[in-house]
This record gives C-alpha cells, sequence and structure tokens, in this order.
C-alpha cells in the first residue's frame, strides 16, 4: 500500500472516534470559556493572554495521552494492532503515518485556538500583534511534536492509564515550571518547553532575547535534537515490534 493511502486510511478512521472531533470542540469550548470570561473581566489584558497559553501549555500533555490512547486502542480493538502491523513490507510507515496526521490535526486546533483567541480578543482591547500569535502558534505546534511521539509509544507499548498518567504528571510540571522551580532545569523536560517559550515570546517579542539567553538557546537546541531523535527512535523501535502490549 503506497504511502498515500496509508494516510487516507488512517483520516478515514478517525471519522468513527471521537479523536476528530476533540480537535474541533476542545479548542472551539476553551474559546468560548475564556473569551465570555474575558468580556466582563477586570483582569490586565496582558495576564488575560498570558492566562490563556498557559492553559493551553498545561492541557496540551494531557490531550496528547488522551488522544494517542485512544488511537492505538482503537488499533488494539481492531484486530490486536493487525491493520497496523501487516499493512507495509516495513512497519514503520504504518506508524508515521498515523503519527503525522495526529501532529496535522494538533497543528489545526493549536491554530484555531491561538489565532480564534486573537481575533476574538482584539475586538475587546488592544493585544499583541497578529504576528506574535502566529509565532505562538508554530512555537506550540513544534513542542508537541515530540509529546506525540512519547505518547504514541506509551499507548502501544503499555496501556491507555500509562499515557494519560504520565501526561497528567507532565502537565503538573509545566505548571510548576512556570516558576521559579524550572529556572536552570525546564530545557531538560520537553513538557516544559511550550511554557518557557512561549512566556519568553509574548514578554520579551521583538527583543531578541530568546537567541540571547543561553538557556533559551539550550532550550532551542534541546527541543530539535530530542525530538527528532524522539520521532526517530519510535519508528525503530516500532520496525521490530510485535504488537505485545502490557496488560493495564
Amino acid at each position: 500500500m503506497k504511502f498515500k493511502n496509508l494516510l487516507i486510511t488512517d483520516i478515514i478512521k478517525l471519522k468513527s472516534t471521537p479523536v476528530l472531533w476533540l480537535h474541533v470542540l476542545v479548542p472551539a469550548l476553551g474559546l468560548m470559556v475564556f473569551l465570555s470570561y474575558y468580556a466582563v473581566s477586570p483582569m490586565d489584558v496582558f495576564m488575560k493572554q498570558k492566562t490563556y497559553i498557559t492553559v493551553i501549555c498545561v492541557a496540551f500533555p494531557i490531550l496528547s495521552g488522551v488522544i494517542t490512547a485512544m488511537v492505538a486502542e482503537a488499533e488494539d480493538q481492531a484486530g490486536n494492532y493487525r491493520n497496523l502491523l501487516n499493512v507495509y513490507p516495513f512497519k514503520w510507515p504504518a506508524l508515521m503515518s498515523k503519527y503525522l496526521v495526529l501532529i496535522v490535526l494538533g497543528g489545526l486546533s493549536t491554530l484555531m485556538a491561538v489565532i480564534g483567541f486573537y481575533l476574538g480578543m482584539s475586538q475587546m482591547t488592544e493585544t499583541l500583534t497578529i504576528g506574535t500569535y502566529f509565532a505562538l502558534t508554530g512555537i506550540l505546534f513544534g513542542c508537541s511534536l515530540f509529546l506525540y511521539a512519547l505518547h504514541l509509544f506509551l499507548s502501544l507499548r503499555f496501556s491507555k492509564s500509562v499515557s494519560v498518567g504520565i501526561g497528567i504528571f507532565e502537565a503538573l510540571i509545566v505548571a510548576l515550571f512556570r516558576t521559579g522551580m524550572g529556572d536552570g532545569r525546564w530545557a531538560y523536560f520537553p513538557c516544559a518547553w511550550s511554557i518557557r517559550f512561549t512566556w519568553t515570546m509574548m514578554t520579551q517579542s521583538g527583543k531578541g532575547v530568546m537567541i540571547q539567553d543561553p538557556m533559551m538557546r539550550l532550550g532551542i537546541a534541546l527541543s530539535i535534537v530530542v525530538t527528532i531523535l524522539g520521532v526517530g527512535l519510535l519508528m525503530v523501535w516500532f520496525s521490530s515490534w510485535e504488537g505485545r502490549k502490557s496488560e493495564e
């Protein structure tokens, strides 16, 4: 089966699961709640924007855990992963197809959440520039690539409980590492990349601080290297995986 056909098949499969709708309903609901509250809240405008982005950063690990667990569970129920393992002479393209579909959906969902928020907030008050919001979207998307790879591995190798549980733990790390507790440490925790990158982008936009700060440079370098290695190792592992899975 050609890789394009694998992509089409994975997209069709998602229509019978809540995964597709989750990527639409979660950002839509978040926009409704936050924009409705911010319309009457006396909170400082910058803090409104910072709080909203923080919530996205905290929610991302949990959502990654839940969504990848749902995808893995669907493959398990469809025939103990046979459809995933027997599609290609080489196994990894089947997983790469699924991974690409998930990150594209995640990227579109992030775009909807962030740019939708900008459009809503800009009708109420003066906000950060649209360019900054697109940069925030790119940062959130880039930081999600490793999370999707990690949670795909956890969901396939172990169970949905492990994937979701690790996602909740990562969310706690994000919440803690936005404070001084994360200083000097955050770059070594992939789940914390998004909160530090986005906060720096919002507070220092246009000042070049992300490049000047040694910790930021380390974080950027690690995020690129670890993401590439993570996705590569996932594909290598999957190539020798036979569908065995630890019981929940």
